[in-house]
C-alpha cells in the first residue's frame, strides 16, 4: 500500500489536494439553473467545457476528484480556454438526462456545437491531451440544445402527471376516496351556488276585477 502511494505520479495527487483544500477550487460547478448560462451552449459564445458527470456514491468518481481538480487549475494557469466543471447527475437528473448519461463518471467536452465524450485514460496528462486537440481524433456528435419553454412545460405536466398517477396506484383506496369526496364536494358547491346565484322571482300581481262583475254584487 505504502508502494502505490509513494508512486510519483500517485504522490504528486496527494500533494496536489493538500493545496487545493486550502484554496478555491478552480473546477466550475454546474447545475440546472446555470448550465446553459456557463457554458452558452447553442450560442455562437459557446464556451469550451469539458463536463464531468459523477455521482456522490460512485467510487471511480471520488477516484477522479482529484486529478480532475488538478486538471482545472492546471489548465487555467496555462490560460487555456477550456473550463473544467462537474454537475452532480443525482441532483440536476434534467441535465443528466438531456445528455443521455447512463454510467458514472461520465466525461463530455463540449466545443464549437458538439460534444465529445472521453474514454481514455483518467490521467492528468491524457486528459489535458484531450482538451488540447486530442478530441478530434473522435468522432464528435450534435450537442443538445437549451430546452424551448414550451418543452419545459410539456415536461413539467409529464412529471406531474406521472407523480399523480404513482400516488394513485400507492395509495389506490385513499385516492379513490378523496376522488369521490371531490366530485360530490363539486357538486354540493355547485348546486349551492346554483341556489344562492339563481334570480329571485318577482312577486305576481293580483287578478284584475272586472267592473261589470263587481256592479252586479
Amino acid at each position: 500500500a505504502w508502494e502505490e502511494l509513494a508512486a510519483p505520479g500517485r504522490m504528486r495527487t496527494l500533494l496536489f489536494c493538500l493545496l487545493v483544500g486550502a484554496s478555491a477550487s478552480a473546477v466550475v460547478e454546474l447545475t440546472e439553473a446555470n448550465f446553459d448560462a456557463e457554458t452558452k451552449i447553442g450560442t455562437d459564445e459557446a464556451r469550451p467545457t469539458f463536463v464531468e458527470f459523477f455521482a456522490p456514491w460512485c467510487g471511480h468518481c471520488k477516484k477522479l476528484a482529484p486529478a480532475w481538480e488538478e486538471l482545472a487549475a492546471t489548465l487555467q494557469n496555462e490560460g487555456e480556454p477550456t473550463a473544467i466543471a462537474s454537475v452532480d447527475a443525482t441532483i440536476h437528473k434534467d441535465v443528466a438526462a438531456r445528455f443521455g448519461i447512463r454510467g458514472f463518471p461520465s466525461l463530455i467536452l463540449l466545443r464549437d456545437g458538439q460534444m465529445y465524450k472521453y474514454k481514455g485514460s483518467r490521467a492528468v496528462e491524457d486528459l489535458a491531451k484531450f482538451v488540447k486537440g486530442g478530441y478530434k481524433e473522435g468522432p464528435g456528435e450534435a450537442a443538445p440544445t437549451p430546452p424551448t419553454q414550451l418543452a419545459q412545460v410539456k415536461v413539467a405536466f409529464s412529471e406531474l402527471f406521472s407523480a399523480l398517477v404513482t400516488l394513485f396506484k400507492a395509495h389506490f383506496a385513499a385516492a379513490l376516496v378523496l376522488t369521490a369526496i371531490a366530485f360530490f364536494s363539486g357538486l354540493t358547491v355547485g348546486f349551492a351556488a346554483g341556489l344562492v346565484l339563481a334570480p329571485t322571482p318577482a312577486p305576481r300581481a293580483p287578478p284584475a276585477v272586472d267592473a261589470d262583475a263587481k256592479k252586479e254584487q
